[in-house]
């Protein structure tokens, strides 16, 4: 995404992720189905979403003001600001079983909601709204929106699945603290949602930089005379 070139002004994309997951004390919640809690009748329901970005246009900011926003990007006049966030909640279960009324914590739900709830482009703005320039920039970063969306849309059955995966993992746990046991199933979740944005995220990157290519940039400055 770096660039060279005196006089060039170029479009990025800077992502950044972010998570909101409710996290408390964490205990082993997971391991062989306990004699003490029978086995769960139906499998646990698993539910993944992704809230498309619809970006924010700020075109308030200065050339400078953007180039530092992109820290070590070359002369940016348009940038898109994306910071994934997810939000993971669970339902469960307890029951009281047996003589010894031993309460048993069976995982009944997951729900993951993936999003982008503060995406920007910045347009710098020594471009006019309506211009040939200020449209060109727009495109470009619109662009990377697409490609935010479009990816996340296209990853929503592998979520499914490794959800589903992971759920059948997690048996009914005997716990005298079901709030903590609950916690810790939760971590548990939580950890590999982690993993697989973190391995999600890469593939989005270099699909980003696909577009932020000199050939790219070149095609989108000579589409325009007034940089």
């Amino acid at each position: 995404m770096n660039t060279t070139g005196k006089g060039c002004w170029w479009f990025f994309w800077l992502m950044t992720v972010g998570a909101v997951v409710p996290i408390g004390p964490i205990q082993a919640a997971t391991g062989s189905e306990s004699p003490a809690c029978p086995a769960a009748e139906t499998p646990v329901n698993v539910e993944v979403r992704f809230d498309s970005a619809n970006p924010f246009i700020d075109d308030s900011r200065s050339r400078a003001w953007i180039q530092n926003k992109a820290r070590q990007l070359h002369h940016p006049v348009g940038l898109t600001e994306s910071r994934l966030a997810h939000t993971l909640t669970a339902h469960f279960e307890i029951r009281s079983t047996g003589k010894t009324q031993t309460r048993c914590i069976y995982l009944k739900s997951i729900s993951l909601i993936l999003g982008y709830p503060s995406i920007k482009i910045y347009i710098a703005n020594a471009y006019q709204a309506g211009s040939c320039e200020y449209q060109a920039i727009h495109r470009h970063e619109v662009e990377h929106v697409r490609i935010i969306n479009g990816h996340q849309e296209r990853s929503l059955p592998q979520w499914q699945s490794q959800l589903q995966a992971l759920a059948r993992t997690i048996r009914p746990l005997p716990s005298n603290n079901p709030q903590q046991a609950q916690q810790g199933i939760l971590q548990k979740l939580d950890q590999a949602v982690r993993k697989e944005i973190q391995r999600s995220e890469k593939i989005l990157k270099a699909q980003q930089a696909a577009i932020d290519t000199t050939q790219s940039y070149a095609k989108v400055q000579a589409s325009c005379r007034q940089w």
